[in-house]
């Protein structure tokens, strides 16, 4: 009975082995079909597979063949990594350097705004004086009236150099508050928050 056992478990395993030997060779030749049909398509066999064996302890010719299209494969993809650091580095220092600029602009323009309230207040500041001096020019003329009559002449020059001093000065006042708008203006469009200029 034992004999009988063994001797049907070995038919067994070669009816398995053949089958399997079978599909192997019908497998084999549908791909060299595939091949004639399409000779351009790429064919991936153990060559271009990385196995888990040392390479370098084999020396046929399709190991070194493997170990060159593996080192290959590794190169390109250790220069497209390479590359992609690159890139990924370069958009990087762009995006920086552009966020960079962008603040750079912002406080410049942060700093002209300044410039220009410094600007405005003196002329503001300068105005107001020379409107005081004409009015205490005025209330002297009507407590003094004798001070036009000595020196008439003098008396009228200053108070037209007084007068155009003011034009002037609001002239220039009304210049720079409209450089001030337009630089307000201008940070409003480069995103400049207006709680950091006003």
């Amino acid at each position: 009975m034992r004999k009988l056992l063994i001797l049907f478990a070995t038919c067994v395993s070669l009816f398995v082995i053949t089958a399997g030997a079978q599909s192997i060779v019908q497998i084999a030749s549908q791909t060299k079909a595939r091949q004639k049909a399409n000779p351009d398509a790429k064919v991936i066999d153990n060559d271009l597979i990385p196995s888990t064996i040392d390479i370098s302890s084999s020396s046929s010719p399709a190991a070194a063949s493997s170990r060159a299209t593996t080192g290959a494969a590794k190169t390109d993809a250790t220069d497209a990594a390479a590359d992609a650091k690159k890139d990924a580095s370069k958009s990087d220092d762009l995006s920086r350097q552009s966020a960079d600029d962008d603040h750079k602009r912002q406080d410049d323009i942060k700093q002209k705004i300044a410039d220009a309230k410094k600007e405005v207040k003196q002329l503001e500041r300068e105005l107001n004086v020379a409107q005081r001096e004409l009015g205490v020019r005025a209330a002297v003329y009507y407590a003094d009236a004798g001070t036009m009559l000595r020196d008439s002449a003098k008396y009228s020059e200053d108070s037209r150099n007084l007068k155009a001093e003011i034009d002037s000065k609001t002239q220039s006042l009304n210049e720079a508050k409209q450089k001030l708008e337009d630089l307000q203006e201008q940070a409003r469009k480069a995103g400049v928050p207006a709680s950091q200029y006003e």
